[in-house]
């Protein structure tokens, strides 16, 4: 049972990365076009603690650019950040519902008689949709895709950042 819940897993993990490949591009807007990472310094905005930890590891990992984190209200606060030409672009992310309905089944028996009822509610929790804040053109990129396995998919997104930056200098 363990090594079947290692391969789902694993290939769940797979196919995240496979679609964050395809679509957390500059083609799909996820990514500015003239995004130019060593001519700017990259906010990234921290929210809890176990968010955190990830986003820093991350970031830390895969983005090699002039970066720092803050929360939102240190963002909105903070007068240095107002300097939209040092501090152009803001990642995060907002919560959202993902798609579709779960559905769950109680069957009623009561003597030779038997019904089963079926309700819908939506998910229990939200995932994560990332998106890049480009405050200079005031436009917001966003991710085509969401996840439960969303460190996965903030991984390839700063990748794919990373090699943008890259291709800029």
């Amino acid at each position: 049972m363990l090594s079947v819940t290692v391969i789902l897993v694993g290939s769940c993990g797979a196919v995240v990365r496979m679609k964050g490949n395809h679509y957390l591009t500059e083609a799909h807007g996820a990514i500015p076009p003239d995004f130019a990472g060593d001519q700017t310094t990259m906010v990234f905005i921290t929210h809890h603690r176990s968010y955190n930890k990830y986003l820093k590891r991350n970031v830390r990992k895969y983005y090699h650019g002039s970066y720092e984190f803050a929360t939102a209200d240190e963002f909105t606060e903070n007068t240095k950040y107002q300097d939209v030409k040092t501090y152009r672009y803001v990642f995060d992310y907002v919560y959202i519902q993902p798609g579709g309905v779960a559905f769950k089944n109680q069957t009623v028996t009561s003597g030779n008689f038997s019904t089963t009822m079926t309700t819908a509610r939506a998910p229990l929790y939200n995932v994560k949709k990332f998106s890049i804040w480009d405050r200079k053109n005031d436009a917001i990129y966003r991710s085509k895709i969401t996840s439960s396995f969303w460190s996965k998919l903030q991984k390839v997104y700063l990748r794919k950042l990373e090699k943008k930056r890259i291709s800029s200098i």
